[in-house]
């Protein structure tokens, strides 16, 4: 059975639009289980059926957290879905099995006052500091996701009208506003930093950000010196690449944006993704309800 996967993961890149990340982890998954209903003694997917996909999962619920186990119904599912549009297999043993609602956790952020605490520690003492410096400034000032931000080529910056053209998940192109404070930022590191790099380097990347080599930074690299920079700054809580994402859209909502132009700042296909980030200024709440309920 393990050679339906190769076509699986196909069509979850193609006609699925699925990102490499997720490809990678409904594989991994798929792999597994397909693993475990060889091992019970089924060579026939189509034989598979609805009380083998529970075994499956009374096999692994103590080894995996709510989020995983979820994600790994969503991917048997897909699965099986796949199976039944290629006529694979007449009935989809997985059609019925519903998903476990999850607890959505709120987002951490940082206070105004951190992230302009991060922003100014880094005081341009070198080369680093003015590229790290334009890095944070263009993710806060953005929201832009770390792999959006990797993969973001000099071209999609417009220095004049001050926009970054991003690709975010799924192939889906969206246009946001940088900024003054942070396109002054990246320019200066484009005009001090890349340009020198470029020359250099010989290099012919097209990505905004380079190493010193004048190659492409990778998401780990790019994770590594927002982690470095905020424990550098003191700040105590547990800082990612997302946490500045998770602060910008909060930031916006709590100086009075409205949820749809955050969506689309974001890139969220799905309102209800972004109406988390309702829930973590709750001060903000009160006073609106202060202020606008006839009895507050």
């Amino acid at each position: 059975m393990l050679e339906l996967v190769p076509e699986f993961l196909m069509y979850l890149s193609t006609e699925r639009r699925y990102p490499v990340s997720t490809v990678s982890s409904y594989k991994n998954d798929i792999n597994q289980f397909l693993l475990f209903i060889e091992k019970k003694g089924i060579g026939d997917a189509a034989k598979i059926t609805k009380h083998d996909i529970l075994d499956y999962f009374s096999s692994v619920k103590e080894k995996y957290d709510p989020s995983s186990s979820a994600r790994k119904l969503s991917a048997i599912k897909t699965f099986f879905k796949f199976l039944s549009l290629e006529k694979k297999m007449e009935e989809n043993p997985a059609a019925e099995l519903e998903s476990p609602r999850l607890m959505k956790k709120l987002p951490d952020v940082l206070s105004e006052q951190e992230i302009v605490r991060l922003l100014e520690s880094v005081n341009q003492k070198d080369k680093d500091d003015l590229r790290d410096r334009a890095l944070l400034e263009l993710m806060y000032a953005t929201g832009m996701r770390i792999s959006e931000v990797s993969n973001l080529k000099i071209y999609d910056y417009d220095t004049v009208a001050q926009y970054i053209r991003c690709m975010g998940k799924g192939s889906k192109e969206r246009i946001v506003p940088v900024g003054k404070v942070a396109a002054d930022w990246v320019d200066e590191y484009i005009g001090k930093i890349r340009i020198e790099l470029v020359e250099k380097t010989s290099s012919s990347s097209g990505e905004l950000f380079l190493n010193k080599r004048g190659k492409k930074f990778s998401r780990v690299w790019l994770w590594k010196i927002i982690v470095k920079r905020a424990a550098a700054a003191g700040i105590a809580k547990h800082v990612t690449p997302h946490t500045l994402r998770h602060s910008f859209a909060t930031h916006l909502l709590t100086h009075g944006a409205d949820l749809r132009s955050v969506q689309e700042m974001l890139g969220h296909s799905s309102i209800s993704t972004t109406q988390i980030y309702t829930h973590v200024d709750r001060s903000r709440l009160r006073e609106v309800h202060k202020k606008y309920h006839p009895r507050p």
